[in-house]
């Protein structure tokens, strides 16, 4: 990654400084920014493009582009990042774990939540343009995100090019961007464009997968990979129903605009805060009862920038000792997840009443 690119996502982790805190009018213009975020949310018909005079109409392109306050604005809503975007909790199973027993117990007792990258449109720096394109071919800021699975944040970080590859976002969080390491036994889900190691796990390659994928076939469940694929696959399709309910109701991540790339780089983690904050206020919420619905359709956020093989992109926890260390770290993982697709075939097999409930969500 070059280093105009990347002084970017450096300007946006640091979102939390004290002058949005102690801005006073910065707190009051953020409620603005939110009330009006969450018109433009309410409003089926496109926005145009344009300056207008700020009125009780104004819509969000509108303050973004035009409010005199707009770094105060977003620095606000981000200063507050620490406060309801935070590390799941570590002490007791997850509520859906819980919830799902009959699907998810043991197995996946000690996860926390899943991890992944997806697009936002973006205007790219004129000096840098090629590398914010992204491999479908469009200027994109890479999101990497971490969520529960009750589709709450639990660590964004954003700002990257579109170029960037998620497996490499995700090295460089742990190792600079503070991204919250679970303690032994805790671990988070990711797809394939990771590697299968340290605490995260993710699907054995080359088998079925996604969600669609399995609905589309006939056949069933036909070995134990692809029992286990399945029920990763449904419980890591969480952070894709997040972000999917977070686009739905900020509609400002779904354009492009020609905001300077540093206040383009807020802009997510600022709806991000607000989802966070609408989760934890809003009961009922129809939106989020939607995604959260398993009928529901989402997109599955394939890495457009994921090689089939990952192993060359290093990251990891804690000191490397070289190769040997990696494969080690490797291979611990890679037992784990066959002992765990063991026990589901097992299961499968031998209890009817497991076999019908995976049938049945298929």
């Amino acid at each position: 990654m070059n280093e105009r690119g990347s002084a970017h996502h450096r300007e946006a982790d640091n979102h939390g400084s004290e002058n949005g805190q102690r801005n006073v009018p910065a707190m009051a213009a953020m409620s603005v920014f939110a009330y009006r975020t969450w018109r433009r949310s309410m409003r089926r018909d496109p926005v145009p493009m344009h300056n207008s005079s700020l009125t009780g109409q104004m819509r969000v392109h509108e303050i973004l582009n035009g409010h005199p306050r707009i770094i105060q604005v977003l620095l606000a809503i981000c200063s507050l990042k620490d406060e309801f975007i935070k590390p799941p909790d570590y002490t007791s199973v997850q509520p859906l774990i819980q919830e799902y027993g009959y699907k998810y117990r043991p197995w996946f007792d000690g996860y926390i939540g899943a991890i992944n990258g997806t697009h936002v449109p973006c205007v790219p720096p004129s000096e840098n343009a090629d590398g914010w394109i992204n491999r479908k071919g469009f200027h994109s800021q890479n999101i990497l995100a971490a969520c529960s699975f009750d589709m709450k944040f639990t660590y964004m970080l954003t700002g990257y090019e579109g170029s960037c590859h998620d497996a490499r976002m995700l090295g460089e969080a742990i190792a600079f961007k503070g991204f919250p390491i679970p303690p032994p036994g805790k671990f988070y889900l990711v797809d394939s464009g990771y590697a299968n190691k340290d605490c995260f796990l993710s699907p054995y390659r080359r088998e079925t997968y996604h969600l669609p994928e399995y609905r589309r076939r006939r056949d069933g469940l036909g070995n134990r990979r692809e029992v286990f694929n399945y029920t990763h696959s449904s419980l890591r399709n969480c952070i894709e129903r997040t972000f999917g309910v977070w686009k739905a109701r900020f509609k400002i991540l779904k354009g492009t605009n020609s905001y300077p790339m540093d206040k383009q780089a807020m802009i997510p983690l600022a709806c991000a805060v607000l989802h966070n904050f609408i989760r934890m206020v809003q009961v009922g919420d129809p939106l989020h009862e939607d995604y959260a619905r398993d009928y529901m359709p989402v997109s599955e956020n394939v890495d457009v920038n994921a090689d089939d093989e990952v192993d060359d992109v290093v990251f990891g926890i804690g000191p490397s000792t070289g190769p040997q260390h990696h494969d080690t770290r490797r291979d611990a993982m890679n037992m784990l997840r066959d002992m765990m697709a063991d026990d589901m075939w097992d299961r499968f097999q031998s209890a009817p009443w497991y076999r019908t409930t995976q049938a049945l969500a298929l």
